[in-house]
């Protein structure tokens, strides 16, 4: 119980940290229901934070439904701009993975409402849609929700030392696997696309806990030709080495 002389948790908030100087705030944008945050960039040089996720508050978002949003608030936590992704102009339901380029741009991974693969490529100081790509399932699917809803790993490469062409990198889940795909950013095709599905040594008719889910994609900073995949495989922390020209697995160790 608080006492009369007590401090609030929201105190220290307008004060500088003794450690780091740096100015905490607290900062919430939502509505009545449920607000997920996938990912937060941090644009330094450009003094802005970006932050996005999904919401299915209809007195957020436009109406009650799964709505992408991304928002920016500047260094000192006043708010920029904010956009919502669905039944507006751009269909996405949810926002899962997030990177930034080396042009300085925010590239997003999420869901499209048809359960699709969306990538999205946002300039950070107006929110503007670069470049839009939505990737078309094959086959069927044994559930209703993909699991890419919740989790992504996304990364654009300007220039392929291989073939000098840039392109994107992309990792989600399909119900117990998950898909790794490249894909030309001039043309949008498909250059190649792998599929984790092992299951040796995880939870026998346990799909939850044998579940593959990637984190992040990590250039190597000293080979340009390999690059890295963190994640979790089953229950265990996973990194991933592999080959950008094909997918070649150089190595894959779980903790």
């Amino acid at each position: 119980m608080l006492g009369v002389n007590a401090q609030t948790p929201l105190d220290n908030f307008n004060k500088l940290s003794p450690k780091c100087q740096d100015k905490v705030f607290p900062v919430s944008s939502g509505g009545s229901k449920d607000e997920k945050v996938s990912c937060t960039l941090n644009f330094a040089d450009q003094g802005l934070i970006l932050v996005a996720g999904n919401t299915t508050s209809e007195d957020y978002a436009p109406a009650a439904n799964d709505h992408a949003f991304v928002y920016a608030i500047d260094l000192q936590g006043n708010w920029k701009w904010g956009k919502f992704f669905y039944n507006v102009s751009d269909a996405i339901s949810t926002i899962s993975g997030c990177s930034i380029d080396a042009n300085g741009n925010a590239v997003f991974l999420g869901q499209g409402k048809a359960q699709q693969p969306i990538i999205m490529e946002l300039k950070p100081a107006d929110g503007s849609v670069l470049k839009f790509i939505s990737l078309e399932k094959e086959g069927s699917t044994d559930t209703d929700s993909p699991w890419f809803m919740t989790y992504g790993a996304i990364y654009h490469d300007l220039v392929d030392d291989y073939d000098g062409k840039g392109y994107y990198y992309a990792a989600f889940i399909m119900e117990d696997i998950m898909e790794v795909v490249k894909i030309n950013t001039a043309d949008n095709s498909i250059k190649w696309t792998y599929q984790f599905f092992e299951t040796t040594g995880l939870a026998t008719g346990d799909v939850y806990k044998n579940k593959k889910i990637p984190g992040m994609f990590v250039q190597d900073q000293d080979d340009n030709s390999r690059m890295y995949l963190f994640g979790q495989f089953g229950q265990r922390a996973t990194a991933i080495k592999f080959s950008k020209v094909d997918m070649t697995v150089d190595w894959k160790t779980e903790v």
